[in-house]
């Protein structure tokens, strides 16, 4: 798949999450509880979300991940439990469509990792990873849609 990557600013954002660390294998459990969790609370407070659910990446190693599921919202609410409330702070992203399966997203990180370097940037993390519809019966993994957006900084050039 041919991936089209874009630069953008993303703007301050309040997000409900919970923030877990796992195996790689434990990832969806976690998204679907989570998700569950995040939505649940938010009804019952009757504050709707404001956008699609997303997974803020903090770390992800060959032997465990340091994953938020988020959802954005608007307005002002309390956290609960393991659910925290926080405002995301704006960035300067790097961004492209996945559409497919969730087990062939590196070849997207593997674009995104490309054009930062070529193009003189560095990653920051946390990487975002954005769901714009979910598994189900209805959507094969074919068809899923997942933005994957890398907050990006200038190299720093050594002084000489």
């Amino acid at each position: 798949m041919a991936y089209e990557i874009s630069r953008r600013e993303v703007p301050d954002q309040p997000i409900v999450s919970i923030r877990e660390r796992m195996a790689a294998a434990d990832l969806p459990a976690f998204c679907g509880r989570s998700f569950g969790e995040l939505y649940g609370h938010l009804q019952l407070l009757g504050v709707p979300p404001t956008g699609e659910p997303f997974v803020l990446y903090h770390a992800f190693g060959p032997d465990d991940i340091d994953a938020e599921a988020c959802v954005p919202f608007t307005g002002d609410i309390t956290a609960s439990g393991r659910i925290t409330a926080r405002v995301l702070p704006a960035a300067t992203v790097v961004e492209t469509l996945h559409i497919g399966p969730y087990d062939e997203l590196p070849n997207a990180y593997a674009a995104l990792s490309g054009w930062i370097a070529q193009n003189g940037l560095e990653p920051v993390w946390p990487v975002r990873e954005r769901y714009l519809n979910e598994p189900g019966p209805d959507v094969p993994p074919t068809a899923y849609r997942t933005v994957i957006a890398m907050p990006i900084a200038e190299v720093a050039v050594p002084a000489r």
